[in-house]
């Protein structure tokens, strides 16, 4: 959900995809080279087509003190790359014929968002492909908050780290629609004109996690189901996903590390949609064979024409999908996570990458991620 992970998209899906066949011990050996010569704790990769995953294992560990080992049926923050599902939600009331792309989002929601320069209405289509003129700005500092008291000291953090947790302690669990109005609507404690650009609506493409949510609240408010069930029912009746994906399904959640190897505090998204599911490689796996499938048009969780608008709205955008030429997708990134996800839409091979470190530090982590992702 930072800059630097968004900016990754650039790099990594302009990568080759090659899959050839009886490679996956070649494969292996190179991934696990590339494993030991970096500092990365623990990660899952997979490749996948739309009829099977065709290489799936894990590396490392998922907690270096206990030597436990990072599973590919780990459930694990998938940070930005949750944002597909609310693209899957927005084509899904498109075909029940409750939204279109051109809805002007002061008809659904029940606050006002005025654009505060331009007389021009904020669309879904405006939300989906990242032109609402909707900033992010300092919301990050508002929209997270701890599940616990912060012990960690600012040499242990690092001063930058420090400073971000050390505003999430001061947030409180808030609903989604409560800080949306909070944040957008002129009245909200959090309002500011910076939170928007001068730019006209549908303009220019800004990055918005603000606006990915507003997306998903709009589907809250035309369903009547709070996002989060209406997710984990879509995806458990569609995919078979067990319950839990806002939350691991266990007590402990699985580790995540600073670049220097320090356990992050567990911090929990507002903007949850925008950033907060839990899914597995192996799940996400399942979930990337079963979209390229529906690309391919041989699925019946949307119409072909769905899958084709949604991952090729205009160009350079889909309906929170990415596009780079060939390559359709979506990465994520925050403290303590990496997740990458894509496919060629000429080949119909797709891949997955999911650790449990960011590289905030130094881009030297984010390096050696990146020669795993290529070597897929």
């Amino acid at each position: 959900m930072h800059t630097r992970i968004t900016t990754l998209f650039l790099i990594v899906f302009g990568a080759t995809i090659s899959i050839g066949q009886d490679l996956n011990k070649t494969l292996d050996s190179k991934i696990e080279n590339l494993y030991e010569s970096s500092e990365i704790p623990g990660f899952s990769i997979a490749k996948v087509n739309s009829d099977s995953i065709v290489f799936l294992k894990s590396y490392g560990y998922e907690n270096l003190d206990r030597h436990l080992k990072f599973s590919s049926k780990q459930r694990f923050n998938i940070a930005s790359v949750s944002k597909t599902f609310i693209g899957l939600g927005i084509m899904t009331l498109l075909e029940e014929g409750k939204l279109t792309l051109d809805t002007p989002v002061n008809e659904v929601l029940p606050f006002k968002v005025v654009h505060p320069y331009h007389d021009s209405e904020i669309t879904i289509r405006h939300l989906a492909t990242h032109t609402s003129a909707i900033l992010d700005e300092d919301i990050e500092k508002k929209s997270w908050y701890l599940d616990g008291p912060l012990t960690l000291s600012k040499k242990e953090m690092g001063k930058d780290s420090f400073k971000t947790f050390s505003s999430w302690a001061d947030n409180t669990k808030t609903s989604l629609g409560d800080f949306l109005k909070a944040a957008l609507s002129k009245d909200g404690v959090h309002y500011t004109k910076k939170r928007f650009a001068k730019t006209v609506p549908g303009d220019t493409y800004v990055y918005s996690n603000i606006g990915a949510a507003l997306a998903a609240y709009i589907i809250e408010v035309k369903t009547g189901i709070s996002y989060d069930r209406y997710i984990e029912e879509l995806i458990t009746n569609q995919f078979g996903f067990p319950v839990g994906v806002w939350k691991h399904t266990s007590e402990q959640l699985p580790t995540s590390y600073f670049q220097n190897k320090i356990e992050i505090p567990p911090y929990r998204p507002i903007l949850y949609p925008a950033g907060g599911m839990m899914l597995s490689c192996q799940e996400l796996s399942e979930y990337l064979s079963h979209m390229i499938k529906g690309f391919q048009g041989d699925s019946d969780i949307l119409q072909p024409e769905s899958f084709q608008k949604m991952m090729n709205l205009s160009e350079g955008n889909g309906v929170f999908w990415e596009l780079k030429g060939t390559k359709v997708g979506h990465n994520g990134g925050n403290y303590g996570v990496i997740c990458l996800m894509g496919f060629d839409k000429e080949t119909g091979i797709g891949k997955i990458l999911l650790t449990n470190i960011s590289s905030y530090a130094s881009d030297d982590l984010l390096k050696q991620v990146i020669r795993i992702w290529e070597a897929l």
